[in-house]
């Protein structure tokens, strides 16, 4: 098993990861236009380059109140199973690399049906991260949803 790079970013006291090869780029200063009726997480949507994404709340999936108040927020580029996503995230803190021997799968007993994209923890100097797949945050239903909402808007900014 190769070495796999994760990029580490915080939401609220808590570190996480995200495996580098699922994210397409790292965005800050950006700008979140509000969909009324979006579905619950969304945030809204930003304009990047072009391209229309819708922004999802990590803060609000993992119960936490959903406005991130630091200036060092980001957005994490990701394209999942053919939705571009940007999930909104406190800051991003490194990429690190890491060796197969610190990957280690989800403990069974805290896999369920709610933490599915909790898959791996790793070990980081003296701590553990949880590394998050983007593909899996999102339901099927959800997906179909956000997929719907992004070609509504486009069929306005059409008309």
């Amino acid at each position: 098993m190769e070495e796999r790079k994760f990029v580490i970013f915080q939401l609220g006291e808590q570190k996480y990861g995200m495996n580098l090869s699922s994210i397409n780029g790292i965005e800050q200063g950006y700008f979140i236009i509000p969909v009324p009726n979006a579905p619950k997480g969304i945030k809204g949507i930003i304009n990047l380059r072009g391209t229309v994404i819708p922004v999802y709340s990590l803060r609000e999936h993992f119960g936490m109140p959903s406005e991130v108040t630091n200036p060092e927020k980001s957005l994490l580029i990701t394209n999942c199973d053919g939705t571009m996503l940007a999930y909104e995230v406190d800051e991003v803190l490194s990429i690190e690399e890491m060796k197969p021997e610190n990957i280690n799968d989800m403990p069974f007993v805290a896999s369920n049906e709610e933490t599915v994209f909790m898959e791996k923890v790793l070990h980081i100097g003296t701590g553990i991260v949880i590394a998050i797949n983007a593909d899996k945050v999102l339901s099927e239903t959800m997906k179909k949803k956000v997929d719907q909402m992004v070609a509504d808007n486009e069929k306005k900014e059409d008309a």
